[in-house]
Protein backbone atom coordinates (compact mmCIF):
# COMPACT_ATOMS: atom_id res chain seq x y z
CA UNK A 1 0.00 0.00 0.00
CA UNK A 2 2.72 2.65 0.78
CA UNK A 3 5.34 -0.08 -1.23
CA UNK A 4 8.77 1.76 -1.63
CA UNK A 5 7.51 5.66 -0.66
CA UNK A 6 10.77 6.66 0.01
CA UNK A 7 10.28 9.99 0.94
CA UNK A 8 7.45 9.51 2.91
CA UNK A 9 8.35 10.70 7.11
CA UNK A 10 5.26 10.76 8.46
CA UNK A 11 1.77 8.81 8.13
CA UNK A 12 -1.63 9.53 9.66
CA UNK A 13 -3.16 6.45 10.24
CA UNK A 14 -6.36 7.07 12.67
CA UNK A 15 -8.98 6.81 10.67
CA UNK A 16 -7.78 3.36 9.01
CA UNK A 17 -10.40 0.25 9.83
CA UNK A 18 -8.61 -2.75 9.14
CA UNK A 19 -10.58 -5.41 10.71
CA UNK A 20 -11.16 -7.46 7.32
CA UNK A 21 -7.47 -6.97 5.85
CA UNK A 22 -6.02 -10.81 5.75
CA UNK A 23 -2.67 -9.31 3.94
CA UNK A 24 -0.21 -6.71 5.45
CA UNK A 25 2.66 -7.70 3.20
CA UNK A 26 5.15 -5.00 2.41
CA UNK A 27 2.64 -2.36 3.38
CA UNK A 28 5.60 -0.09 4.57
CA UNK A 29 8.60 -2.15 2.90
CA UNK A 30 11.20 0.49 1.58
CA UNK A 31 9.59 3.60 3.26
CA UNK A 32 13.18 4.51 4.03
CA UNK A 33 12.56 8.34 5.46
CA UNK A 34 9.75 7.26 7.73
CA UNK A 35 11.09 8.25 11.55
CA UNK A 36 7.77 7.23 13.38
CA UNK A 37 4.46 5.13 12.34
CA UNK A 38 1.53 5.03 15.04
CA UNK A 39 -0.61 1.87 15.08
CA UNK A 40 -2.08 1.91 18.17
CA UNK A 41 -5.73 1.74 16.41
CA UNK A 42 -4.98 -1.47 13.87
CA UNK A 43 -6.90 -4.73 14.25
CA UNK A 44 -4.79 -7.36 12.83
CA UNK A 45 -7.23 -10.20 13.68
CA UNK A 46 -7.62 -11.55 10.30
CA UNK A 47 -4.02 -10.64 9.35
CA UNK A 48 -2.72 -13.91 7.64
CA UNK A 49 0.66 -12.68 6.01
CA UNK A 50 2.66 -10.00 7.44
CA UNK A 51 5.95 -11.00 5.22
CA UNK A 52 8.03 -7.86 4.60
CA UNK A 53 5.89 -5.54 6.40
CA UNK A 54 8.11 -3.13 7.94
CA UNK A 55 11.29 -3.78 5.77
CA UNK A 56 13.68 -1.71 4.70
CA UNK A 57 12.25 0.96 6.88
CA UNK A 58 15.86 2.18 8.05
CA UNK A 59 14.76 5.31 9.96
CA UNK A 60 12.76 3.86 12.12
CA UNK A 61 14.12 3.80 16.05
CA UNK A 62 10.94 2.64 17.38
CA UNK A 63 8.09 0.94 17.30
CA UNK A 64 4.85 -0.04 19.42
CA UNK A 65 3.23 -2.99 18.01
CA UNK A 66 1.49 -3.94 21.65
CA UNK A 67 -1.56 -3.99 20.25
CA UNK A 68 -1.09 -6.66 17.28
CA UNK A 69 -3.59 -9.68 16.97
CA UNK A 70 -1.03 -11.94 15.29
CA UNK A 71 -2.93 -15.03 16.02
CA UNK A 72 -3.91 -15.96 12.62
CA UNK A 73 -0.86 -14.71 11.09
CA UNK A 74 1.29 -17.77 8.97
CA UNK A 75 3.67 -15.56 7.25
CA UNK A 76 6.39 -13.43 8.98
CA UNK A 77 9.19 -13.57 6.68
CA UNK A 78 11.63 -9.98 6.25
CA UNK A 79 8.95 -8.30 8.81
CA UNK A 80 11.75 -5.94 10.57
CA UNK A 81 14.37 -7.02 7.92
CA UNK A 82 16.63 -3.59 7.33
CA UNK A 83 15.25 -1.65 10.07
CA UNK A 84 18.61 -0.56 11.03
CA UNK A 85 17.78 2.05 13.36
CA UNK A 86 15.61 0.08 15.04
CA UNK A 87 17.59 -0.39 18.89
CA UNK A 88 14.68 -1.96 20.70
CA UNK A 89 11.20 -3.96 19.92
CA UNK A 90 8.63 -5.44 21.88
CA UNK A 91 6.91 -8.29 20.57
CA UNK A 92 5.30 -9.80 24.35
CA UNK A 93 1.92 -10.16 23.08
CA UNK A 94 2.98 -11.93 19.73
CA UNK A 95 0.92 -14.91 19.10
CA UNK A 96 3.07 -16.48 16.68
CA UNK A 97 1.55 -20.19 17.09
CA UNK A 98 0.18 -20.38 13.42
CA UNK A 99 3.36 -18.74 11.68
CA UNK A 100 4.92 -21.12 9.63
CA UNK A 101 7.93 -18.70 7.78
CA UNK A 102 10.57 -16.48 10.17
CA UNK A 103 12.82 -16.37 7.47
CA UNK A 104 14.81 -12.98 7.31
CA UNK A 105 12.43 -11.52 10.16
CA UNK A 106 14.63 -9.71 11.82
CA UNK A 107 17.95 -9.53 9.39
CA UNK A 108 19.89 -6.54 9.11
CA UNK A 109 18.62 -5.11 12.47
CA UNK A 110 21.53 -3.68 12.83
CA UNK A 111 21.21 -1.16 16.24
CA UNK A 112 19.07 -3.69 18.15
CA UNK A 113 21.40 -4.71 21.15
CA UNK A 114 18.50 -7.17 22.88
CA UNK A 115 15.72 -8.95 21.83
CA UNK A 116 13.19 -11.13 24.25
CA UNK A 117 11.65 -13.87 22.37
CA UNK A 118 10.63 -15.88 25.06
CA UNK A 119 6.81 -15.71 24.41
CA UNK A 120 7.25 -16.86 21.14
CA UNK A 121 5.39 -20.25 20.25
CA UNK A 122 7.73 -21.31 17.36
CA UNK A 123 5.99 -25.06 17.11
CA UNK A 124 5.21 -24.29 13.68
CA UNK A 125 8.03 -22.61 12.04
CA UNK A 126 9.47 -24.66 9.50
CA UNK A 127 11.92 -21.71 8.24
CA UNK A 128 14.01 -19.80 10.48
CA UNK A 129 16.87 -18.96 7.65
CA UNK A 130 18.77 -15.34 8.14
CA UNK A 131 16.37 -15.35 10.96
CA UNK A 132 18.71 -12.74 13.30
CA UNK A 133 21.89 -12.32 10.24
CA UNK A 134 23.55 -9.31 10.47
CA UNK A 135 22.22 -8.00 13.88
CA UNK A 136 25.59 -7.16 14.41
CA UNK A 137 24.61 -4.90 17.22
CA UNK A 138 22.87 -8.20 19.68
CA UNK A 139 24.49 -8.95 22.58
CA UNK A 140 21.71 -11.03 24.54
CA UNK A 141 19.23 -13.48 22.78
CA UNK A 142 16.67 -15.25 24.89
CA UNK A 143 15.28 -18.32 22.81
CA UNK A 144 14.61 -20.49 25.60
CA UNK A 145 10.56 -20.73 24.36
CA UNK A 146 11.77 -21.99 20.87
CA UNK A 147 10.42 -25.15 19.43
CA UNK A 148 12.17 -25.75 16.53
CA UNK A 149 10.97 -29.54 16.15
CA UNK A 150 9.41 -28.74 13.25
CA UNK A 151 12.59 -26.51 11.38
CA UNK A 152 14.27 -27.63 8.17
CA UNK A 153 15.92 -24.91 7.70
CA UNK A 154 18.66 -22.69 9.68
CA UNK A 155 20.91 -21.66 7.35
CA UNK A 156 22.89 -18.24 8.70
CA UNK A 157 20.13 -17.96 11.39
CA UNK A 158 23.07 -16.51 13.68
CA UNK A 159 25.20 -15.44 11.12
CA UNK A 160 27.39 -11.76 11.71
CA UNK A 161 25.83 -11.68 15.05
CA UNK A 162 29.28 -10.53 15.70
CA UNK A 163 28.69 -8.92 19.34
CA UNK A 164 26.74 -11.96 20.41
CA UNK A 165 29.47 -12.98 23.53
CA UNK A 166 26.47 -16.12 24.53
CA UNK A 167 24.04 -17.88 23.33
CA UNK A 168 21.78 -20.88 24.72
CA UNK A 169 20.02 -23.10 22.67
CA UNK A 170 19.58 -26.11 25.01
CA UNK A 171 15.98 -26.35 23.96
CA UNK A 172 16.64 -26.78 20.14
CA UNK A 173 15.09 -29.75 18.88
CA UNK A 174 17.15 -29.90 15.40
CA UNK A 175 15.68 -33.56 14.25
CA UNK A 176 14.28 -32.37 10.98
CA UNK A 177 16.46 -29.94 10.09
CA UNK A 178 18.50 -29.94 7.04
CA UNK A 179 20.76 -26.68 6.46
CA UNK A 180 22.76 -25.43 8.64
CA UNK A 181 25.22 -23.67 6.09
CA UNK A 182 26.73 -20.72 7.71
CA UNK A 183 24.81 -21.00 11.49
CA UNK A 184 27.18 -19.58 12.99
CA UNK A 185 29.54 -17.93 10.93
CA UNK A 186 30.76 -14.49 12.14
CA UNK A 187 29.83 -14.65 15.63
CA UNK A 188 33.13 -13.54 16.30
CA UNK A 189 32.54 -12.62 19.80
CA UNK A 190 31.26 -16.13 20.46
CA UNK A 191 33.87 -17.99 23.05
CA UNK A 192 31.28 -21.40 24.22
CA UNK A 193 28.88 -22.98 22.42
CA UNK A 194 27.42 -26.04 23.85
CA UNK A 195 25.41 -28.06 20.96
CA UNK A 196 25.10 -31.26 22.59
CA UNK A 197 21.84 -31.86 22.63
CA UNK A 198 21.62 -31.02 18.75
CA UNK A 199 20.16 -33.86 16.11
CA UNK A 200 21.73 -33.53 13.17
CA UNK A 201 20.87 -37.19 11.67
CA UNK A 202 19.11 -35.30 8.43
CA UNK A 203 21.72 -32.09 8.24
CA UNK A 204 23.23 -32.17 4.22
CA UNK A 205 24.64 -28.93 4.23
CA UNK A 206 27.79 -27.63 7.16
CA UNK A 207 29.52 -24.77 4.69
CA UNK A 208 30.96 -22.37 6.56
CA UNK A 209 29.24 -23.51 10.20
CA UNK A 210 31.22 -21.96 12.41
CA UNK A 211 33.84 -19.91 9.73
CA UNK A 212 35.25 -16.87 11.36
CA UNK A 213 34.05 -17.64 14.98
CA UNK A 214 37.55 -16.19 15.71
CA UNK A 215 36.83 -16.08 19.85
CA UNK A 216 35.79 -19.59 19.93
CA UNK A 217 38.77 -21.61 21.71
CA UNK A 218 36.55 -24.55 21.82
CA UNK A 219 33.81 -27.05 20.49
CA UNK A 220 32.44 -29.81 21.49
CA UNK A 221 30.62 -31.81 18.16
CA UNK A 222 30.78 -35.47 20.16
CA UNK A 223 27.09 -36.07 19.63
CA UNK A 224 26.76 -34.77 15.65
CA UNK A 225 25.34 -37.09 13.48
CA UNK A 226 26.91 -36.17 9.65
CA UNK A 227 26.36 -38.88 7.61
CA UNK A 228 24.28 -37.08 5.71
CA UNK A 229 26.19 -34.13 5.33
CA UNK A 230 27.44 -33.24 1.97
CA UNK A 231 29.37 -30.29 1.90
CA UNK A 232 31.66 -28.93 5.00
CA UNK A 233 33.69 -26.28 2.92
CA UNK A 234 35.01 -23.52 5.43
CA UNK A 235 33.39 -25.51 8.26
CA UNK A 236 35.88 -24.09 10.77
CA UNK A 237 37.74 -21.95 8.68
CA UNK A 238 39.01 -18.32 10.48
CA UNK A 239 38.23 -20.20 13.77
CA UNK A 240 41.84 -18.51 14.54
CA UNK A 241 41.62 -19.06 18.19
CA UNK A 242 40.89 -23.10 18.46
CA UNK A 243 43.49 -25.05 19.81
CA UNK A 244 41.34 -28.08 19.90
CA UNK A 245 38.85 -30.10 17.94
CA UNK A 246 37.77 -33.41 18.01
CA UNK A 247 36.19 -34.54 14.85
CA UNK A 248 36.43 -38.31 16.06
CA UNK A 249 32.77 -39.32 15.70
CA UNK A 250 32.47 -37.46 12.31
CA UNK A 251 30.75 -39.96 9.53
CA UNK A 252 32.20 -38.11 6.17
CA UNK A 253 31.34 -40.73 3.46
CA UNK A 254 29.24 -38.62 2.03
CA UNK A 255 31.34 -35.32 1.78
CA UNK A 256 32.24 -34.22 -1.29
CA UNK A 257 34.00 -30.50 -0.86
CA UNK A 258 36.12 -30.34 1.68
CA UNK A 259 37.86 -27.11 0.47
CA UNK A 260 39.14 -24.53 3.15
CA UNK A 261 37.38 -26.70 6.17
CA UNK A 262 40.59 -25.46 8.77
CA UNK A 263 42.04 -22.80 6.59
CA UNK A 264 43.23 -19.96 9.46
CA UNK A 265 42.91 -22.19 12.58
CA UNK A 266 46.20 -20.81 13.55
CA UNK A 267 45.82 -21.84 17.29
CA UNK A 268 45.62 -25.38 16.07
CA UNK A 269 48.76 -27.53 16.87
CA UNK A 270 47.39 -30.94 16.37
CA UNK A 271 44.59 -32.12 14.79
CA UNK A 272 43.71 -36.14 14.27
CA UNK A 273 41.21 -36.70 11.04
CA UNK A 274 42.37 -40.91 10.91
CA UNK A 275 38.50 -41.62 11.08
CA UNK A 276 37.72 -39.34 7.93
CA UNK A 277 36.32 -40.71 5.26
CA UNK A 278 36.81 -39.27 2.36
CA UNK A 279 36.46 -41.85 -0.49
CA UNK A 280 33.79 -38.90 -2.21
CA UNK A 281 35.96 -35.33 -1.48
CA UNK A 282 36.52 -33.53 -5.01
CA UNK A 283 37.84 -30.93 -3.47
CA UNK A 284 40.70 -30.24 -0.61
CA UNK A 285 41.68 -26.95 -2.28
CA UNK A 286 43.62 -25.37 1.12
CA UNK A 287 41.36 -27.55 3.57
CA UNK A 288 44.60 -26.95 5.99
CA UNK A 289 46.38 -23.31 4.50
CA UNK A 290 47.35 -20.87 6.96
CA UNK A 291 47.38 -23.53 10.09
CA UNK A 292 50.64 -21.86 11.42
CA UNK A 293 50.72 -23.77 14.47
CA UNK A 294 49.53 -27.29 13.28
CA UNK A 295 52.73 -29.71 14.47
CA UNK A 296 51.10 -33.19 13.79
CA UNK A 297 48.04 -34.48 11.61
CA UNK A 298 46.86 -37.90 11.28
CA UNK A 299 45.07 -38.27 7.77
CA UNK A 300 46.45 -41.93 8.00
CA UNK A 301 42.81 -42.72 6.11
CA UNK A 302 42.35 -40.26 3.72
CA UNK A 303 41.37 -41.53 0.48
CA UNK A 304 41.95 -38.53 -2.57
CA UNK A 305 41.27 -41.12 -5.56
CA UNK A 306 38.13 -38.74 -6.60
CA UNK A 307 39.78 -35.54 -5.36
CA UNK A 308 40.07 -33.28 -8.19
CA UNK A 309 41.29 -29.96 -6.43
CA UNK A 310 44.48 -30.68 -3.56
CA UNK A 311 46.29 -27.48 -4.62
CA UNK A 312 48.01 -25.56 -1.57
CA UNK A 313 46.22 -28.11 1.20
CA UNK A 314 48.98 -27.25 3.73
CA UNK A 315 49.65 -23.49 2.46
CA UNK A 316 51.35 -21.95 4.83
CA UNK A 317 51.27 -24.40 7.89
CA UNK A 318 54.98 -23.23 8.68
CA UNK A 319 55.03 -25.20 11.73
CA UNK A 320 54.43 -28.31 10.01
CA UNK A 321 57.25 -30.80 9.03
CA UNK A 322 56.56 -33.27 6.29
CA UNK A 323 57.04 -36.04 8.85
CA UNK A 324 54.57 -35.07 10.94
CA UNK A 325 52.05 -35.92 8.44
CA UNK A 326 50.42 -39.09 8.85
CA UNK A 327 49.44 -40.55 5.33
CA UNK A 328 50.12 -43.22 2.78
CA UNK A 329 47.86 -41.41 0.29
CA UNK A 330 49.49 -41.00 -2.99
CA UNK A 331 48.29 -37.76 -3.86
CA UNK A 332 49.51 -36.58 -0.36
CA UNK A 333 52.66 -37.98 -0.24
CA UNK A 334 53.09 -36.30 -3.70
CA UNK A 335 51.99 -33.16 -2.69
CA UNK A 336 54.08 -32.93 0.82
CA UNK A 337 57.10 -34.43 -0.96
CA UNK A 338 57.09 -31.27 -4.24
CA UNK A 339 55.60 -28.82 -2.32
Amino acid sequence: MFYNCKSLTNINLSNFNTQNVINMSDMFSYCYSLTNINLSNFNTQNVINMSDMFSYCSSLSNINLSNFNTQNVTNMMNMFSHCSSLANINLSNFNTQNVTNMMNMFSYCDSLTNINLSNFNTQNVINMMNMFYNCKSLTNINLSNFNTQNVTNMMNMFSHCESLIKINLSNFNTQNVINMRGMFCYCSSLTNINLSNFNTQNVNNMRGMFSYCSSLTNINLSNFNTQNVNNMMNMFSYCSSLTNINLSNFNTQNVSNMGYMFSYCSSLSNINLSNFNTQNVNSMYEMFSYCSSLTNINLSNFNTQNVKDIVHMFSHCNSLKKEEIITKDEKILILINYS
